[in-house]
């Protein structure tokens, strides 16, 4: 087929036929079996430098001279290929610097400390609830928990921190530190939320 292309190219080449005209004629010689026909690249001697198969089915490129290979991560580029990469931030947890506490954006809860409203968290066993909405705790490892004050059992905010574990103070439904149930009141899991401070400063974020 590729021959008789050619043969068909060089003699419109020789009646005449360029540029545009040249590639409109060629395209309607083809035969009613012809699949697809191969573009043509000509320099500007008129000769033929290259052919593009699109007819090619087995989805491999066409070499090319100076082409590179090799891999790349984070998103940088080696050897020509690129790939998008990812990066990813630790959130702070627990005790941390003050530094830290910026990496969490839109917190929750930021809560001073040193004020007299947070003077219960300075015992163990001690809580609060901020905005009728999270109750915090102190554990008697020292560390801050957080949770949703809205009970799973009926949708009402009576949920409180009972020194090991969060309690609803309306029917008795009992929750781990982790949200998980503790007796059958309630058939959902808590929602708790993760904390951080630099010892004056308590974030709450989700």
């Amino acid at each position: 087929m590729k021959d008789e292309k050619y043969s068909r190219y060089e003699f419109l080449r020789k009646m005449g036929f360029q540029g545009g005209a040249l590639m409109a004629v060629l395209a309607s010689c083809t035969h009613d079996g012809d699949a697809v026909l191969d573009s043509l690249i000509v320099n500007k001697n008129g000769e033929k430098v290259a052919a593009l198969d699109s007819t090619n089915k087995s989805g491999t490129p066409a070499a090319t001279s100076g082409s590179g290979s090799g891999t790349s991560t984070g998103g940088t580029t080696s050897g020509g290929t690129t790939s998008g990469g990812t990066t990813s931030t630790t959130l702070p947890v627990g005790k941390v610097a003050t530094a830290d506490l910026a990496k969490v954006s839109n917190p929750l809860v930021k809560l001073d400390l040193t004020l007299s409203s947070s003077s219960a968290l300075a015992n163990t066993g001690g809580y609060i609830t901020v905005n009728n909405a999270i109750v915090i705790g102190r554990t008697a490892a020292g560390d801050y928990v957080a949770a949703s004050n809205l009970c799973t059992h009926e949708p009402k905010r009576r949920v409180i921190f009972n020194k090991t574990e969060y309690f609803c103070t309306d029917h008795g439904a009992r929750f781990s530190l982790t949200g998980a149930n503790l007796n059958t009141v309630a058939r959902s899991p808590l929602t708790v939320y993760k904390t951080a401070n630099d010892g004056k400063t308590l974030i709450v974020y989700a």
